[in-house]
């Protein structure tokens, strides 16, 4: 499987479409045996990030929050989310594959909307 958490300001992200990049890991047998960070291509070329991550083989999601319509996108191409992560992404990777993460019911900043300007 391959695992996209989004980043900013080295934590996960707290609005996956706006984040600086995504860590990427790919994950066999419940252990990661590749990752690395890659920059989001925004709503531009290689995007919008729905498109970007399928393109990019990513099977899970792992996100602190988004929007019932982003939730929905990523499903139509096969790709499984988790919300309610935070902290770092290396450890909340770590604490998704071995069970241990504690999630949060906040969702997004703002009230759980999507704001774009």
């Amino acid at each position: 499987m391959k695992v996209a958490i989004p980043v900013e300001g080295g934590l996960v992200a707290n609005h996956l479409g706006h984040c600086e990049s995504f860590l990427f890991a790919d994950v066999t047998d419940g252990k990661v045996t590749a990752q690395g960070e890659h920059p989001n291509p925004g709503h531009g070329p290689g995007g919008p990030p729905p498109m970007f991550l399928a393109r990019q083989g990513v099977t899970h999601i792992v996100a602190w929050g988004m929007p019932e319509h982003a939730v929905s996108m990523f499903s139509q191409f096969g790709i499984q989310v988790t919300l309610g992560a935070t902290g770092k992404p290396a450890e909340v990777l770590q604490g998704w594959l071995d069970g241990t993460l504690t999630y949060t019911q906040e969702g997004l900043d703002g009230g759980g909307t999507c704001r774009h300007e």
